[in-house]
């Protein structure tokens, strides 16, 4: 079937970092251990109910806020608090102009993020020239489930109105690449933009 809709992962896909922060540099500048903020914000928070919507952003907050706590000491919890917030957050622009000759050549376009409540929003605050570039933004902390759950996909597909065989998948966690195509999704393993844009060569996107 021919390819009608290509979905992006935000974080790591769209964006250059995981979750648009360059944890490294932020770690080396205040001399933590490599992973310390990973495990701050996502492993020893309560991330994982907050993606879906089980917690408020004050309870995940203050979750992180007791992680970093046990893991840099109380009189660090503020600097590291200070550079997570403020940091940059670089979109990939490899990615971007990919997504851009994709519209222009008929494909529609989306996103399916695991992600805090509030992907809308904070795309219209952060990044508004973006929002015109995707027909679906799916962020699971709006609908209550995330990736690998097939339900985030075959809502997305619902949301395109497009069938799972003649859609395309891009995420920089294998097992989720592996889980859209568990629906029927070509879902790539995304490593960068060269391997990307032949993978969609591969499928006969014209990119």
């Amino acid at each position: 079937m021919t390819i009608r809709a290509v979905f992006f992962d935000f974080g790591g896909v769209l964006l250059q970092h995981a979750d648009g922060i360059d944890h490294k540099a932020i770690e080396a500048r205040l001399g933590l251990e490599e992973r310390t903020l990973f495990r701050c914000l996502y492993r020893d928070s309560r991330y994982m109910d907050y993606q879906v919507g089980r917690c408020t952003n004050e309870e995940w907050i203050e979750s992180i806020r007791a992680a970093a706590q046990a893991i840099v000491g109380l009189e660090r919890v503020a600097e590291l608090m200070n550079a997570w917030q403020q940091a940059e957050r670089l979109l990939n622009p490899l990615m971007i102009s990919l997504v851009e000759r994709l519209r222009a050549g008929g494909y529609r376009t989306g996103i399916i993020s695991n992600t805090i409540p509030g992907l809308e929003e904070r795309l219209a605050r952060e990044v508004p020239h973006l929002i015109p570039l995707f027909d679906v933004r799916i962020g699971s902390g709006d609908i209550g489930f995330a990736k690998p759950d097939p339900a985030i996909f075959e809502h997305a597909l619902r949301q395109m109105d497009v069938p799972a065989e003649a859609s395309v998948f891009a995420d920089d966690v294998r097992s989720y690449a592996e889980a859209a195509r568990a629906v029927g999704m070509h879902g790539f393993y995304f490593t960068g933009y060269d391997q990307f844009a032949a993978d969609l060569r591969s499928i006969g996107v014209d990119v």
